[in-house]
């Protein structure tokens, strides 16, 4: 069963991930951007699943992360991440127009780009996570595992993101100072 689920995985890892590459480069208009934008969205799956690791050893006794965990995780998690991204990545790009400059602050751009939807993400977040939290008192450990990789991957994304895109663009765009 482990060895159908790895395949399985790995094809819907590759699919999942050349599409959001795609559309990633459709919206940035940036390979460098949209590489950047998928790390971070894969390190965070990474992180937040040896964090559920190490917590499920501790709280629930479980010495390993059921066989479906990773492969639920990956799919929630990457698609709000991916979501999360494309929407300020969006905003962003609304934000340049709007100012008419040939060169744009990135810094200030972002910040201004983050705080006009990190109302809307992080009420996002804390109502995506109290849902998922729901799944923990339910007793089932891929339940519990998922929820709780979801939780502190949300976590983690809206915490990354806005650290990393800043200078991601800045890098990769040489009309910005």
């Amino acid at each position: 069963m482990n060895s159908l689920a790895t395949k399985d995985f790995l094809k819907t890892a590759v699919i999942m991930l050349v599409v959001i590459m795609l559309a990633l480069l459709f919206i940035t208009r940036s390979f460098w951007q949209s590489v950047a934008i998928v790390g971070t969205l894969l390190i965070s799956y990474y992180v937040s699943l040896n964090v559920v690791h190490w917590l499920s050893e501790d709280l629930l006794g479980q010495h390993t992360l059921t066989w479906n965990t990773p492969f639920f995780s990956f799919v929630m998690l990457i698609a709000l991440g991916v979501d999360y991204t494309i929407f300020l990545m969006l905003k962003y790009r609304d934000e340049v127009a709007l100012g008419g400059k040939p060169q744009v602050n990135v810094t200030q751009t972002i910040l201004k780009s983050v705080a006009m939807i990190g109302t809307v993400v992080i009420s996002a977040a804390v109502i995506l996570a109290g849902t998922f939290a729901a799944l923990i008192p339910s007793g089932v450990v891929t339940l519990i595992q998922v929820a709780l990789v979801v939780i502190v991957g949300l976590i983690l994304l809206v915490v990354l993101i806005p650290l990393v895109l800043p200078a991601v663009i800045k890098l990769t765009d040489g009309r910005l100072k």
